[in-house]
């Protein structure tokens, strides 16, 4: 029967009517889908490391395969939160197929990504292992690059170390006031009805000056072991993440953040990462040279870098190290006149960036090193982390380079 609109006949449908869907779920997806790649690579990885740490459990876990599957294909679809992944469980055919028709619930979807953490980088590997059997991961010119991460906190959640010092003077006197009430009240008490044992315990309003204290010491200690010398009042230590910090971000804008490396080869696989607490990223470089060599069982060709890197004894290592390295020295398209800069090997790196081969070189880093976190962050929509404190977070780093990776080898496969 025709459905009808002021004269315009339309097809007929019906919502109630039954339909029949395939018989297996992965039927009703397109078959160029990248849940099918992620599928199958995973089914390839060794994950004897993730396996090992359920051997202590009393009970049957949900497959740590599975659970890796959703993770790594969440990332690749902008998903971070495991609520969202447990409810795209339901609706999501792409999710489901994975799930191979489980349904764990959110809890067990983030207490995964919390338990295996330290794993994650041994995934990454594995990519890139992938990466190099397939011809990818060249390293004839390596470029190393950082981005801010937002941290999972606010400023409205940070306290100034001036004010710390005063907050925990305050607290060290309410506490005494409430201690020494309670003095007198227990001695009144024992006057009038005899010695009591003692087990009324604290009063909530002197638990809550003592948790609210030990914080306060926490954030406080923290930011004075990170500052050292350098330590002013108006320094901040965020209470809910105290290994964040404040970073530039690339907004301009002061917000606690993390601070991601990646190194990427000629061919776009991320070969090794890093987390920082610091914003600077010139002590990063030989670390991240040496993760490079670690996760490859190779040395690059040549090291791309921007003037963040720029560092007299990092050069000077390098140097003995015999690595070709191509570092920025001011920043890149600035014009005007430049200052003469210090270091013997810095201005030798001044002298060798004018020269042909240099400057063809180096025109590839920009591209290189910044295209994955543009897919990083614009793509899959990972610009803020979920969990907090440095070794999680570099857990979850590893886990959203890893997915970039398998959408890098996928392009690669399809092209």
């Amino acid at each position: 029967m025709a459905v009808m609109g002021e004269g315009i006949p339309f097809k007929p449908y019906e919502q109630q009517q039954g339909q029949l869907l395939p018989s297996f779920v992965g039927d009703a997806l397109d078959p160029s889908d990248a849940v099918f790649f992620v599928d199958e690579l995973v089914e390839g990885l060794d994950l004897r490391s993730f396996e090992r740490r359920y051997e202590a459990l009393g009970e049957r876990a949900y497959p740590p395969r599975m659970l890796l599957k959703l993770w790594l294909f969440a990332a690749i679809a902008g998903v971070y939160s495991g609520r969202e992944i447990a409810r795209r469980l339901s609706w999501d055919l792409r999710f489901r197929f994975l799930a191979g028709e489980l349904r764990p619930d959110f809890r067990t979807i983030n207490r995964f990504r919390e338990r295996h953490r330290e794993d994650f980088a041994e995934v990454l590997r594995e990519t890139v292992r992938i990466a190099r059997r397939s011809g990818l991961a060249k390293l004839g010119r390596v470029a190393i690059d950082g981005t801010k991460l937002r941290a999972n906190t606010s400023r409205h959640k940070a306290m100034s170390h001036q004010r710390m010092e005063e907050a925990e003077a305050q607290l060290d006197d309410e506490i005494a006031q409430i201690l020494a009430q309670m003095d007198e009240l227990n001695e009144s008490e024992d006057d009038e009805h005899g010695d009591g044992d003692g087990s009324g315990g604290l009063p909530a309003e002197l638990q809550r000056r003592e948790q609210r204290r030990e914080r306060i010491r926490a954030a406080r200690d923290q930011i004075e072991a990170e500052k050292g010398e350098k330590l002013e009042g108006r320094h901040q230590k965020s209470f809910a993440d105290l290994e964040a910090n404040m970073m530039k971000t690339g907004e301009g804008a002061m917000q606690y953040c993390y601070n991601a490396q990646a190194a990427t080869s000629e061919d776009g696989i991320i070969v090794a990462t890093a987390i920082s607490t610091s914003p600077s990223d010139a002590p990063q470089l030989l670390p991240m040279l040496e993760a490079v060599r670690e996760n490859t069982r190779q040395r690059p060709g040549v090291i791309l870098a921007d003037a963040g890197y720029r560092n007299e004894e990092s050069f000077r290592a390098l140097r003995r190290r015999r690595q070709r390295c191509l570092v920025a020295i001011g920043r890149e398209g600035k014009k005007g006149k430049k200052k003469s800069p210090k270091g013997r090997l810095t201005r030798r790196m001044v002298r060798m960036l004018h020269l042909p081969w240099a400057r063809e070189l180096y025109a590839h880093r920009k591209t290189q090193g910044e295209r994955p976190f543009a897919e990083i962050k614009q793509r899959m929509r990972f610009r803020r982390v979920s969990l907090r404190g440095v070794d999680k977070v570099r857990g979850e780093w590893d886990l959203v380079c890893a997915a970039l990776n398998i959408v890098t080898i996928g392009r690669a496969a399809e092209a």
